[in-house]
């Protein structure tokens, strides 16, 4: 059985002893409930959803390392004066992660970053409600009044494993690298030392290395690709001659389809979809309600690492939180069962001080071909009452985005042996040493995403 069917058997639900004693927080006795039936005949899905909860088991700690002490210091640090009180009330909300583990009440690694979005804290704490408004809104009104704005952009990106976790051994390592794309042409490496790297249109396009180390190193690299943004407004103008983008691919089944463990057609997603779609008629009308719906009701949140959370689609609907991925997945999802094509899109999002990890969608409309939905930005556009960049993020992007993958949960070239520390998405590399007894986790690999320049074209 392959790492992506160990995934795959997500799908399926935990036995009911393991999952009491999971979030009871007795991790050791789920483990060893895990080990006594994995001595049994088991079909082979179910041993493969052990063999996968045994290893998220063995990962969760590390996402929720803050008793209770230790986290009001953390949301102070970021809101001076915030009390447990306000605490306890933010938790009640649904605003605060946790869970418990022997007995202790642990707090989710960037939970207060994600309180901290909220426009009424920031204003509390003496910071600008929207930053991005800065650079966003003249770049989006360029667009507007030009119909495309073309960027040169140059990156550099790194990857390596903690000093502390080397270990000397044969490595397998994997960058994101642009993908060639509607938005995306003209990418060249201008340094670094890849063994190799992935087709132009890969569905996780990376640079990757194969060496055996005898000392620390990091993976760098350099390179530059052209991004081009042309202004869509699906909801109040015709649709073009032809679709706005040179690489038209039109949709298939796939893109209409249920995928994986994390693309599936619920009960309660098809029961919200004809909700929220219920009298629009048109594609554009029902993508847009699709949209609305992520954006106005989604409220924004950092959250645990996927391979952690079950049906990543229906819990951001149900618990109406989740980041860039969780709601371009669930925008996807909407759409999908819509009758609207829909797929992934992701890599880097960047600005001048910045350049990180985000996922966002398209969607395709007869004669446009297709566009883009950014939920995240679109959400952040209307918390903070930016009605014109709520709208713009539906259709089209800026142009400051980095396009590695186009479909989620994509293989990676040459596979790897052992389980990602993302086996959904490639947004900051992955790695492993070849033979090793257990994969790395995201607290073991770290690396950097610099923005070294870029320049109009138009």
């Amino acid at each position: 059985m392959n790492i992506r069917q160990y995934v795959e058997s997500l799908s399926m639900p935990l036995p009911e002893d393991i999952l009491k004693r999971k979030w009871a927080g007795d991790l050791e006795g789920a483990v060893k409930a895990i080990d006594r039936q994995l001595q049994e005949e088991l079909p082979d899905m179910l041993r493969a959803r052990l063999v996968c909860e045994k290893e998220r088991i063995r990962r969760l700690p590390t996402q929720y390392p803050w008793n209770r002490e230790q986290a009001l210091e953390k949301l102070q640090e970021l809101v001076p004066g915030m009390t447990g009180e306000e605490l306890d009330a933010w938790e009640l909300a649904g605003r605060v992660d946790f869970i418990y583990i022997g007995g202790e009440k642990r707090y989710f690694v960037r939970f207060h970053k994600s309180i901290a979005k909220y426009p009424e804290l920031m204003r509390r704490a003496g910071k600008e409600v929207s930053p991005n408004s800065l650079w966003l809104d003249p770049m989006i009104r360029t667009i507007k009044e030009k119909g495309v704005l073309r960027r040169r952009i140059i990156l550099e990106n790194s990857l390596y494993v903690d000093k502390e976790d080397f270990v000397p051994g044969e490595y397998l390592a994997h960058l994101p690298f642009p993908a060639v794309c509607a938005q995306q042409s003209d990418v060249q490496l201008l340094s670094g030392d890849p063994d190799g790297i992935g087709e132009e249109n890969a569905p996780a396009r990376t640079a990757w290395w194969r060496r055996k180390l005898d000392a620390w190193q990091e993976f760098r690299m350099r390179y530059s690709y052209i991004s081009c943004i042309r202004y869509a407004d699906p909801l109040h103008a015709p649709a073009p001659a032809a679709p706005l983008y040179p690489v038209v691919e039109p949709p298939c089944e796939a893109d209409l389809a249920e995928e994986g463990p994390y693309i599936r057609f619920t009960p309660y997603l098809r029961a919200l979809t004809a909700d929220i779609t219920r009298g629009e008629t048109t594609a554009a009308g029902k993508a847009w309600r699709c949209y609305e719906f992520v954006t106005t009701k989604v409220k924004y949140s950092f959250m645990r690492d996927y391979f952690q959370i079950d049906n990543l689609g229906e819990y951001c609907a149900v618990n109406l939180k989740g980041d860039c991925g969780l709601q371009a997945l669930l925008f996807i999802i909407l759409c999908r069962i819509a009758g609207v094509p829909a797929r992934w899109q992701s890599g880097m999002s960047i600005d001048a001080d910045y350049a990180g990890s985000h996922d966002w969608a398209q969607f395709y409309l007869e004669g446009w071909g297709w566009l883009f939905a950014d939920p995240s930005y679109g959400g952040g556009a209307y918390r903070n009452g930016s009605t014109e960049r709520h709208a713009f993020y539906f259709g089209n992007l800026d142009p400051m985005r980095m396009v590695a993958n186009r479909q989620f949960q994509a293989e990676l070239v040459p596979e790897m042996h052992a389980l990602r520390v993302d086996p959904y998405d490639n947004q900051s590399g992955e790695m492993e040493r070849i033979g090793a007894m257990l994969p790395f986790t995201g607290r073991q690999l770290d690396g950097d995403a610099i923005l070294v320049e870029y320049e109009d074209l138009d």
